[in-house]
Parts: structure tokens; sequence; C-alpha cells
């Protein structure tokens, strides 16, 4: 199910139709993603839910982030249709 993260920061990518979204995750971390541009609406990321569990959401993001990983957990707050 798609659904959309907000980041804590969205800046310009490498490219123009690029854009770099740094998401903290439930465990207080930041994970950063070189995305479409097309993914991003405002501070939001376009990401697919996989799962709940204790008030997180397991989210799948369009790209590996830079540490590796295609999915992360956030906090329930952060995450809205």
């Amino acid at each position: 199910m798609d659904t959309k993260v907000t980041c804590d920061k969205v800046v310009d990518g490498l490219m123009p139709t690029e854009k770099i979204a740094r998401i903290q995750t439930a465990d207080g971390k930041i994970e950063d993603v070189a995305v479409s541009a097309k993914s991003i609406s405002g501070n939001k990321l376009l990401a697919s839910e996989i799962g709940r569990h204790e008030g997180k959401v397991l989210v799948e993001l369009p790209r590996e982030s830079n540490s590796g990983r295609w999915r992360i957990w956030v906090k329930e707050s952060l995450v809205g249709a």
C-alpha cells in the first residue's frame, strides 16, 4: 500500500530531476535516500507500507538509502496517506 512519509529535510540532488530525502527512523537514526523529484510532495516521500507493529511502520523506500537499506521502521506519526 502506498503511503507518504514525512521527511526531516528535502534538498536538491545531483540532477534537476533528483531530490535527497532525509528520514528519521523509529530508533532515531537518519537515512538519506536519493529519489526522483516526482516521489516528493512538499516534505513527504511516497513509499510503500509493509507492516505495522507497536506504533511503528515498516516502509519500503523507492530507492536504496545511503546506508544500503531498502526498508526502514519509522514512527507511526510520520506516516499518512
